[in-house]
């Protein structure tokens, strides 16, 4: 690429910081464009509802860059810029303020968006959705006058939000509509343990039901079920997952699950690039669509790289992601979306586990730990290698984790 060319990066989350610069770090002497629709200066989500919410972090710690790093870096961070149209033949991208930004080099970095419901009496104030800075902010002042709170959603933001409320002092009830929240990502046994995790920590959780009403004057006041539970509350968040926003597109892109991307980072238009949340990517010669930070991060970096040098570098990466919940630190490696046999190393009891999923051929697909950050390594190289392994040996503690996993190379 030549120093007159211009890479542009809708999204300047997560994805799209890490891209830019990636791409100033592997030596592009380009313009870089960095366009983002919301006003803030880029910030790291994640905390929103951790360290954010508890007051362990304030709004500068918060940022993912501090400003004199755009400027250093020359990159053009506009703000408040809503893209509206791609033109992939004459390379150009329209925004709703009537500007046209030209591109040699394009990428998508959208991340994604809340998942919202329709509730009867949802227009009261002290309901919210967490997903940006200003939903943050307005929460946290709401908080500071909040007794009980209500979440809807057992999802590992709604529990990690049920745990930073409790820290502060309310009352946390969250309503979920399955028996087993995220059952289908960490399987029944691990499910029961949250569950567990979370009562034996005051939270009141209450499973089959639904939220179908919310009372109150101006303000929330209480949140009625379809079970007919009738539960009081001053402030309702609602965490019912998210999707890929993919609103920025063209016909010619293909989206299935997201971006369809290859293992470079490239949609099926020449020269546009996506990464991050707003993807559907090969894993293992599977599409896969994961909305975890180290995925964005690692994935940006990857695409940076093909951006510079087309098709050099292909991305191999194992998913992981973490949560933090009443004091417990918990890691998930790989992706398993079903599984033939379950594995636990550790003690559920005693709050120390490393739990492994496996197929029919005993290969490790993927990998929980609770409290036992030694276990991350092997466990992500266990994944890496897919070799069979031995049920007996992973279950036993006697053995060092290291070892089974040196017995696959």
């Amino acid at each position: 690429m030549s120093d007159a060319d211009t890479t542009v990066i809708v999204g300047a989350g997560i994805a799209g910081v890490h891209a830019a610069e990636s791409l100033r770090k592997e030596g592009y002497q380009g313009r870089i464009v960095l366009l983002d629709s919301d006003s803030q200066m880029p910030y790291d989500r994640p905390p929103l509802s951790k360290e954010w919410i508890t007051g362990e972090m304030d709004e500068a710690n918060i940022l993912l860059r501090d400003p004199e790093t755009y400027e250093r870096l020359d990159i053009d961070l506009k703000l408040g810029v809503e893209v509206t149209a791609i033109d992939p033949v004459r390379k150009t991208i329209d925004t709703k303020d009537g500007s046209s930004y030209a591109w040699d080099k394009l990428m998508l970095a959208t991340g994604s968006k809340l998942r919202t419901l329709s509730i009867e009496g949802d227009d009261l104030q002290g309901i919210f959705y967490l997903r940006q800075m200003a939903d943050a902010i307005a929460m946290k002042q709401h908080m500071q006058h909040v007794k009980e709170a209500v979440i809807i959603g057992a999802g590992f933001i709604g529990a990690e939000l049920a745990s930073s409320l409790k820290q502060l002092g309310i009352d946390v009830t969250i309503v979920e509509r399955s028996a087993y929240p995220m059952e289908n990502v960490v399987g029944r046994r691990v499910s029961e343990y949250f569950l567990d995790l979370h009562r034996s920590n005051g939270v009141d959780v209450i499973t089959n039901d639904s939220v179908t009403q919310f009372n109150g004057d101006a303000m929330v006041e209480e949140a009625v079920t379809a079970g007919g539970r009738r539960i009081p509350c001053q402030a309702v968040i609602i965490g019912v997952g998210v999707t890929p926003n993919t609103e920025v597109s063209h016909p010619q892109i293909h989206i299935d699950g997201g971006y369809t991307v290859n293992e470079y980072g490239e949609t099926s238009v020449p020269d546009i690039y996506a990464a991050g949340d707003c993807t559907s990517w090969p894993y293992n010669g599977i599409p896969v669509h994961v909305e975890h930070w180290d995925h964005a991060v690692n994935h940006a970096k990857t695409v940076a790289k093909n951006i510079l040098q087309p098709q050099s570098a292909p991305y191999t990466y194992t998913p992981y992601f973490w949560s933090d919940q009443h004091g417990s630190r918990f890691q998930y490696f790989g992706h398993a979306k079903e599984w033939a046999q379950t594995v636990l190393r550790g003690s559920i009891e005693a709050n120390a586990f490393t739990y492994f999923y496996l197929d029919e051929q005993h290969i490790v697909k993927a990998a929980f730990i609770c409290n036992q950050p030694k276990n991350a390594l092997p466990a992500r190289r266990m994944i890496q290698q897919q070799k069979a392994v031995d049920p007996e040996a992973l279950a036993d503690e006697s053995m060092a984790l290291k070892k089974v996993q040196r017995s696959l190379a």
